[in-house]
């Protein structure tokens, strides 16, 4: 180790009895109830951080300090979803257990990580040598490289499942119940436990944030039901639908529909950015939505590293759309009971693993793999980094959505109509240190995106027919004016065309008197 800062690589880098439906434009009226090896190197963005430096003997101690401008953590329990009007990125890091290559290598396992639990946020300290820190980051006269992160959760290797789900996706789940987009997308290297987090198992304490988020939607639907038995209220009924696509190498396929390949991303007015093409699968229960979930983990492409004997080898994105239709009171009817419509979506995203080529042994196909792999998550990495550049305030700056699919999918997740939860999975260990440290830093600027989230509701019947009456009555009003100026700009004509042939006869008249009288004085015949 050197006395100079840090420079760190960063790669930013049977079938299911259910029924497919076309993609839907705008809102339809909800009929269904709970009944029926090139590496992308760059300098990290060290703009936030703070370097202190003091010289002790033959090194120096270096301690970069993130300065996070913490905000209070949205996160108030388990039964309560976050604040809707929140527009924050939330960001939470899980430091996944040691694998036995790790504890059992050439060199001996040494942890690279010690977390500090706060009230409002919690903060993670890397260093290249823990025990170093308390002597000034200098052991044996050298100094090795600390790094200190404030971040709204931060999660031990003995963190369970449900504790990551019901502390930091929960409230996410319960937006989307409300009408809200939310996203959930899973970062790190490859091997870092992306895809146990997301997925993990299909039942059991295994279960990860996919398959606990699908028992909550139904729990909560159900409980609707019941309440709705209990109280006589208006029935409030669902539409679930699901679907599951990967982008591999640059080209979008359906997982559900292994045919539907090279897809196409499209947007419009009522449908933001969609891909063109994605089936739609109208799911009934937790178990449907199983079934299409271990269909597409099948479809999607997986390869074996050094790193990681189950590889993935392209990102996922699964789905939920939830339609609920309820009565409400609406403000152009004198208070009376409205039938209304709103929408939730929600993208459970799990990215494949930032890689070094170096590190992973990739050769030929692994290897165009690997390079698209961290071209995307470069392209992501640079889209965060136009959305919280301090220049933008000034500015408009053009946001590099278009530069990967991913990025152009996730449009509305990054800086758009969406409430955004990041995971951010790093490995324990010292060997991986510049890894995790790339992971750290591309999740540090992650939180300072804004995003806008609202409910999409759609307007109910009574009103879009009043509102399309008052504009039929303006579009009559409009041609009755237009008719109007017709027929005054044809009277204007048949006017000055009568003028004008009453002048010709007035002219004709004084000629043939004017004749007469010159006929009459000189006798004419």
């Amino acid at each position: 180790m050197d006395s100079q800062s840090p420079r760190v690589t960063e790669d930013e880098s049977s079938q299911p009895t259910l029924t497919e439906t076309q993609p839907l434009v705008g809102f339809p009226m909800a009929g269904y109830s709970i009944h029926e090896n090139i590496e992308n190197e760059m300098e990290p963005v060290d703009g936030d951080q703070v370097v202190r430096r003091t010289f002790a003997g033959y090194g120096a101690e270096q301690v970069v300090e993130a300065t996070t401008g913490v905000r209070p953590d949205c996160v108030d329990g388990c039964e309560t979803a976050s604040d809707p009007g929140d527009g924050s990125v939330k960001v939470i890091v899980r430091v996944r257990p040691p694998l036995s290559r790790e504890l059992e290598g050439y060199h001996s396992y040494a942890p690279a990580f010690s977390i500090k639990k706060g009230e409002t946020t919690d903060s993670l300290t890397l260093s290249e040598n823990l025990d170093s820190i308390a002597s000034g980051g200098v052991e044996n006269g050298i100094v090795y490289n600390t790094y200190r992160f404030g971040f709204d959760k931060v999660y031990s290797p003995e963190s369970r499942q449900e504790d990551v789900y019901c502390e930091s996706a929960r409230d996410v789940v319960m937006n989307v119940l409300q009408g809200y987009n939310a996203s959930i997308i899973a970062y790190g290297q490859t091997g870092a436990g992306k895809t146990h987090t997301m997925t993990g198992t299909l039942t059991g304490e295994g279960r990860g944030i996919i398959p606990r988020s699908v028992d909550d939607i139904f729990e909560h639907i159900s409980q609707d039901f019941h309440r709705e038995e209990a109280t006589m209220d208006a029935p409030v009924n669902y539409l679930v639908r699901a679907s599951y696509l990967q982008i591999y190498n640059e080209v979008i396929s359906d997982l559900l529909k292994p045919e539907s390949k090279n897809l196409m991303i499209r947007e419009d007015a009522k449908r933001g950015v969609f891909v063109e093409g994605l089936s739609e699968w109208v799911v009934r229960t937790p178990a449907d939505v199983y079934d299409l979930m271990s269909r597409g983990a099948e479809a999607r492409m997986t390869g074996s590293t050094r790193l990681n004997q189950l590889s993935s080898r392209s990102h996922a994105i699964f789905i939920l759309v939830v339609e609920k239709s309820y009565m409400s009171k609406g403000s152009d009817s004198g208070g009376q009971m409205q039938r209304s419509v709103c929408m939730g979506k929600l993208n459970l995203v799990d990215l494949a693993g930032s890689e070094r080529v170096h590190l992973t042994g990739a050769r030929g196909a692994r290897l165009e793999e690997s390079k698209k792999i961290n071209q995307s998550l470069s392209a992501l990495g640079n889209v965060i980094g136009a959305l919280t550049d301090p220049k933008r305030k000034q500015v408009k700056a053009h946001i590099p959505y278009r530069d990967s699919k991913l990025t152009r999918i996730l449009e509305d997740s990054l800086g758009g109509n969406c409430k955004t939860t990041f995971v951010a999975v790093i490995s324990p260990a010292v060997e991986a240190f510049s890894e995790s440290l790339s992971t750290l830093k591309f999740a540090n600027r992650a939180k300072r995106v804004k995003n806008a989230p609202r409910v999409n509701e759609d307007e109910n019947q009574r009103t879009l027919l009043k509102k399309y009456e008052r504009e039929l009555k303006r579009l009559r009003a409009e041609l009755q004016a237009r008719g109007k100026d017709l027929v005054d700009k044809r009277l204007v004509l048949q006017l000055e065309e009568a003028r004008r042939k009453e002048q010709a006869d007035k002219i004709a008249a004084i000629s043939a008197l004017e004749r007469q009288t010159k006929c009459t004085g000189h006798s004419c015949i």
